[in-house]
């Protein structure tokens, strides 16, 4: 396996702050309900879920509750309280959690639903992290994958306000023709695949002034008309992320 973008420490720093908390929980993933309920088909307390990369746990746990999910979170984060404390609030208490490094780890129990949400444009690669994702899938099992976007006008603006950030992603997989390579390589059925999502506003660094004139010019364009267009018409250009969900024959 090729280098990882990101390390361990700095997914330990990037979520050093408690997430668990309800209200968060809820509207972070509720946004998504449209594309869970095309993933996962019914409330079955018998079926199992696995999130790949899943700390802090918030979409697994969310997605658990909701649908009534036995689930397992795999992440090679030393720190599981965050995890622990996630299931806690959304009163998930059958849960398990696997500290293991997805990239070597050998998994002896398949699942109804995988999962992985923002966690293979951090690899080289991207392609071999992806496949890896079959080990986990039962026969006729469901596998979502979601990514962020960071081509066309996004690129350019990211270049200019957050550039450190986008460095740590690998932006060649961010592209429907991966995920179509992948359902066509291992035999699957796409059931969903497409950009999505607001214009991404959010920055991770300090601004100077410049980039705070656009910052916030952006934000003005796209909160006050521009976001109704790109939702209405998502493409590689503005559109923040790409949401891709499998069904195994």
């Amino acid at each position: 396996m090729k280098e990882k973008l990101t390390t361990r420490q700095y997914w330990e720093d990037y979520y050093s702050r408690n997430h668990a908390d309800v209200k968060h929980i809820v509207t972070v993933c509720s946004y998504y309900d449209t594309f869970w309920e095309q993933f996962i088909s019914a409330p079955n307390a018998t079926k199992t879920i696995i999130e790949i990369g899943g700390f802090p746990g918030r979409y697994l746990a969310y997605l658990s509750q909701k649908y009534q999910l036995q689930p397992t979170c795999l992440d090679y984060n030393s720190d599981t309280s965050q995890i622990e404390n996630t299931f806690k609030v959304m009163n998930v208490n059958n849960y398990s959690i696997l500290q293991e490094d997805f990239t070597t780890f050998q998994t002896p129990i398949k699942y109804d639903y995988v999962m992985s949400n923002g966690f293979i444009e951090h690899f080289e690669n991207f392609d071999e992290i992806l496949d890896l994702h079959l080990s986990y899938m039962k026969d006729a099992s469901k596998l979502l994958v979601m990514i962020p976007n960071m081509r066309g006008y996004i690129r350019i603006y990211k270049y200019l306000l957050d550039y450190n950030n986008m460095k740590i992603h690998n932006l060649k997989c961010m592209k429907l023709e991966v995920f179509q390579s992948f359902a066509d390589r291992n035999d699957l059925s796409v059931k969903y695949l497409n950009y999505f999502g607001n214009f991404p506003l959010g920055v991770h660094q300090q601004l100077n002034l410049f980039q705070k004139i656009l910052h916030k010019a952006h934000r003005l364009v796209f909160k006050k008309w521009g976001n109704k267009w790109v939702n209405k018409y998502p493409s590689k250009y503005f559109s923040s992320s790409i949401m891709a969900i499998f069904e195994k024959k």
